[in-house]
């Protein structure tokens, strides 16, 4: 079995997945630098939240910019997006930036993330093989949750201690060490092979009809997009399910925390210790379990069942970390990047929707214990729903077309899916 440490073994490795751990680490600073710096300015909410919309906004235009990591070298489109965000965080820093100019450059930072996330997913597949591929996939994806978490905390303190200039510029330097890193130790590989000269929406098309074409690509987008969306939607309604719950601020605080501590113990016992047989067969279950772990909110339960069973629901969730790492391995080369620039604007999309859809039902005056347990059994409705689809549940298809391989189902063994690979991956 493949182990975490088996993954340093890999000398593009070593350097890709601390490129990605400092930038995304520098994240979680900019985030409250902006907020703080943002609010201070304005004392408006709500330009504030257009600020914060900065990191979700753009993605919603990943498969147009997800197509460069199909057009251009990825390894130099890594490292020209990570110096153009260190460029621009940077002068977010400078002293006297008017606020609306300061927002333009934030959103302008952010549309170089879609590009560098569809390059580097792409570029994993050729770094990493098989199950070491799955196995890195579940590491950053745990890697990122740690940050998040440790991330806001720390960038809290860092605003306080050097204040959000000097936050910003702590996020740019992440990004312009992740460029230094990616040009020392990831070698350069030709841009994958493609008709024509790039044309953005034609091949944003053609990366949506190549992904929704396949039955089995379209059927794990949607189990990946909307069981997280409506299980999550219990954060956005954690401050008065802790109100409910006898708590305040801070019980609303360890709600998120637990559910995203949920999500990473799933994913390190999924990509670490679980063979990737049992592994297979788990990810279905799981995706239920993600939505019918708060159907007993509905029951009102005392606070520490309650962030029990949130910590199952993020267990759950976990399922779409080595999911994920199969869907991009399922896509030909030449697609890699379009494919996840669409997987990313649907997870964006389906967590702001998750959001709105669990704040609506809250607002009309529904207990926020019953709102979770109504996301709750959305979630296990389109688990059941997608777990029943032919396409996910079929055995391999016969290779015949390099450029269009088979999807591997959610039961099938990583062995025999990596025998399949071989020949085209």
């Amino acid at each position: 079995m493949v182990t975490f440490s088996d993954l340093f073994r890999v000398r593009e490795f070593r350097y890709l997945y601390p490129a990605y751990a400092l930038s995304y680490f520098g994240d979680q600073f900019a985030g409250i630098a902006v907020a703080v710096l943002v609010f201070d300015k304005t004392g408006s909410t709500l330009v504030t939240a257009v600020a914060l919309a900065a990191a979700f906004l753009p993605s919603a235009l990943g498969p147009v910019l997800g197509s460069l990591a199909d057009r251009l070298p990825r390894r130099g489109l890594l490292i020209v997006c990570d110096l153009a965000r260190a460029g621009l965080v940077a002068l977010l820093a400078a002293p006297g930036m008017p606020v609306g100019a300061a927002i333009a450059l934030l959103y302008l930072a952010h549309l170089f993330t879609p590009p560098f996330t569809g390059a580097r997913a792409a570029l994993m597949p050729e770094v990493l093989d098989g199950e070491a591929y799955i196995r890195g996939n579940g590491l950053t994806n745990l890697t990122h949750q740690i940050s998040q978490v440790a991330g806001f905390a720390l960038g809290g303190a860092a605003v306080v201690l050097i204040t959000p200039v000097g936050a910003l510029l702590v996020n740019a330097a992440t990004f312009a060490l992740s460029a230094a890193l990616i040009w020392r130790g990831v070698r350069p590989r030709p841009a994958p092979a493609a008709d024509g000269t790039w044309s953005p929406l034609r091949d944003a098309r053609a990366g949506v009809r190549y992904v929704f074409g396949d039955p089995w690509l379209r059927a794990c987008l949607l189990l990946v997009w909307l069981v997280p969306a409506f299980a999550f939607g219990a954060e956005a309604v954690a401050y008065p399910l802790a109100h409910e719950l006898g708590g305040g601020p801070e019980l609303a605080g360890v709600i998120m925390a637990t559910i995203a501590l949920g999500y990473a113990t799933g994913a390190l016992l999924l990509t670490r210790w679980t063979p990737p047989a049992v592994r297979d067969r788990a990810l279905l279950p799981l995706a239920a379990l993600a939505g019918a772990a708060l159907l007993p909110l509905f029951a009102q339960p005392p606070a520490a069942v309650a962030l029990a069973l949130l910590f199952c629901c993020g267990i759950g969730c976990s399922f779409s970390t080595p999911l994920n790492a199969v869907f991009i391995q399922r896509v030909a080369p030449a697609y890699r990047g379009r494919a996840m620039g669409v997987a990313i604007a649907g997870l964006t999309g389906g967590q702001g929707g998750g959001f709105l859809l669990a704040g609506w039902i809250s607002g009309l005056g529904v207990p926020a214990s019953a709102t979770v347990g109504i996301c709750g059994a959305l979630a296990l409705a389109v688990a059941l729903a997608c777990g029943a689809a032919p396409a996910l549940r079929r055995p391999a298809l016969e290779v015949t077309n390099g450029s269009d391989p088979p999807a591997p189902p959610v039961g099938t063994r990583a062995a025999t899916y990596r025998r399949t690979r071989g020949r085209h991956g």
